[in-house]
C-alpha cells in the first residue's frame, strides 16, 4: 500500500510504476488497438444493408432523429453505424479500469506492472 507523505491536494490523480524493456511487440500493439476499438467505438447498430424501417426505428428509439440525414449518407457511402455511451459519473472507475485492462493485455516478458494500485 502506498502512503502519501508530501503535500496532498484535491486532485484526483494516482501514481503507477511499470517496467518495460524495448518497444512493444506486434502482438501488444494489435492487442491495444483491438481494446481501443472494442471499448471506444461502440456497438454496431446499422449497416449499409439495413432497411429503411430499421434505420428509422434506430433513429427514433435512440434519440438520433436530428442526425438522420448524416446517418443515411454514411450508410450510402458504405459505412456502418456504431453507438454507445460514456458514463462520466463513473469516470474515475472507468479510467482506472482502462489502465488495468491495458496493462493486463501488455503483461509479458518485456512489460510488468510494479505498482498498479490506482485506487487512492
Amino acid at each position: 500500500m502506498k502512503i502519501r507523505t508530501d503535500f496532498v491536494t484535491n486532485s484526483s490523480s494516482s501514481s503507477f510504476l511499470i517496467a518495460r524493456k524495448g518497444e512493444f511487440t506486434e502482438r501488444q500493439k494489435i492487442a491495444i488497438a483491438d481494446y481501443v476499438i472494442e471499448k471506444f467505438c461502440g456497438e454496431k447498430m446499422l449497416t449499409p444493408a439495413s432497411t429503411k424501417e430499421e434505420i428509422t426505428e434506430f433513429l427514433e428509439n435512440n434519440g438520433w432523429e436530428m442526425h438522420g440525414k448524416e446517418v443515411r449518407k454514411a450508410l450510402k457511402r458504405g459505412k456502418d453505424i456504431y453507438q454507445d455511451s460514456v458514463m462520466f459519473e463513473d469516470a474515475e472507475y472507468t479510467i482506472t479500469s482502462i489502465y488495468q485492462d491495458i496493462w493486463e493485455i501488455l503483461e509479458s516478458e518485456n512489460f510488468e506492472v510494479i505498482d498498479g494500485e490506482l485506487d487512492y
